[in-house]
């Protein structure tokens, strides 16, 4: 489960706050958007109405304290398309004309189209939270049937928002280039630090069970097993790597790439006794294999922020990332990751040999870089001061 802390704190005592969070179902599995809105949710003092299927949430719970769930109707395309009853939807209608403003989050499904509505028939001001749904890699695929739905609301909605909120500065200008955008603010999410008073015990009760010697460099992947994050590639060029001294922790929930995939791709490349794929691994469990790791790595096409690879800078590692992590602009100076042209396994392989073969204590320098920067970046008083400035100049009050 997700840290309790991260989304449970009292309703913020301010005189303008009566803010509402309306968003697409945050399932134990959602990753980095159910972190975000559960961060949104405690900085706004807001009620969240969440947009859900009711029988994926039986076996993939709400993580959020306090979700509302507006259950789509249990018809083949409803249930795709998160469309509700009136009925189901009353209670987030009535929370909408009471509120003084609206965030909304994610895109393509009917909480945009219902959005629209209710702007029109209440008026209340609404940012909208894209986690990278605008990035142009996105709007490539399916890109008829996208192309379909902004015609029936999705530009009308973007054209009314009062401003979008992006995470990163790269996020903002991959959007921008091809929507004419309404209003833009950059709020960067926030990440805890990691306590690392029991890193080490931990390390090396994680290498013992997974028989990595402690000398040996370890490479840690930790997202959902889907194309558009590269785990097959990410084995491949560890395996091109050629270091023999070189693990690869694989942590994940499968999508459109398996389990089974991985372990496959591993053994066809010959390195299946140093690709350890261990699967979905959620809460305080997931820092045992960070302290495990000697650095992560992401080859992904589309990453608007990545919070694994921030938790990761936050528990003191250095990070080699593709272009297509949003997160690269904003540590680039930093001296604490390896940035990647694209997000070739040819660029990757170069990174990951100069990884391998860079001194002990260079690389614990680059990973404390890293961790300074998430203190003094990405802590949630920051975030929260940003997103109230926001709400303030949008709202009057």
């Amino acid at each position: 489960m997700f840290p309790k802390e991260m989304f449970s704190a009292p309703r913020v005592n301010t005189s303008f706050m009566n803010n509402t969070i309306i968003s697409l179902a945050v399932h134990k599995s959602g990753g980095g958007p159910t972190k975000t809105i559960g961060a949104f949710k405690r900085a706004l003092g807001a009620e969240l109405y969440t947009f859900c299927d009711p029988s994926k949430v039986e076996n993939d719970p709400l993580v959020v304290p306090g979700a509302n769930p507006v259950n789509a109707l249990q018809l083949p395309f409803a249930r795709q398309f998160m469309w509700p009853s009136n009925k189901s939807a009353a209670a987030a209608e009535e929370a909408y004309k009471e509120s003084s403003l609206i965030s909304c989050h994610s895109f393509y499904r009917y909480h945009i189209l219902w959005m629209n509505r209710m702007h029109k028939k209440y008026g209340v001001p609404y940012w909208f939270v894209p986690h990278g749904i605008l990035d142009p890699w996105v709007m490539e695929r399916g890109r008829y049937v996208k192309k379909t739905f902004w015609c029936f609301g999705g530009q009308r909605f973007l054209n009314e928002a009062s401003t979008l909120i992006f995470a990163t500065q790269a996020e903002l200008d991959k959007a921008a280039s091809q929507f004419e955008l309404p209003g833009a603010d950059v709020v960067p999410w926030p990440v805890d630090l990691v306590d690392l008073s029991n890193a080490q015990k931990c390390r090396e009760l994680i290498r013992q069970e997974l028989r990595i010697p402690e000398d040996a460099r370890v490479l840690l992947y930790f997202g959902r097993m889907h194309s558009m994050k590269c785990p097959l590639e990410t084995i491949e060029a560890m395996a091109r790597a050629g270091n023999q001294n070189l693990h690869l922790i694989m942590l994940g929930n499968a999508q459109d790439v398996t389990l089974e995939d991985c372990a496959k791709d591993a053994r066809e490349h010959g390195v299946q006794k140093r690709v350890h794929v261990i699967g979905p691994v959620y809460g305080g469990a997931k820092y045992n294999y960070l302290f495990a790791a000697d650095a992560y790595i992401s080859l992904s096409w589309r990453e608007n922020f990545n919070h694994t690879a921030a938790e990761s800078l936050a528990a003191g590692m250095p990070v080699i990332l593709s272009s297509g992590n949003d997160l690269v602009s904003e540590i680039r100076e930093q001296n604490c990751s390896w940035a990647l042209e694209g997000n070739s396994v040819t660029s990757a392989v170069e990174a990951i040999q100069e990884f391998a073969e860079l001194p002990k204590e260079e690389l614990q320098a680059m990973g404390q870089r890293g961790r300074n920067w998430v203190e003094a970046t990405l802590s949630f008083d920051n975030f929260k001061s940003k997103l109230l400035e926001v709400a303030e100049r949008i709202t009057g009050h």
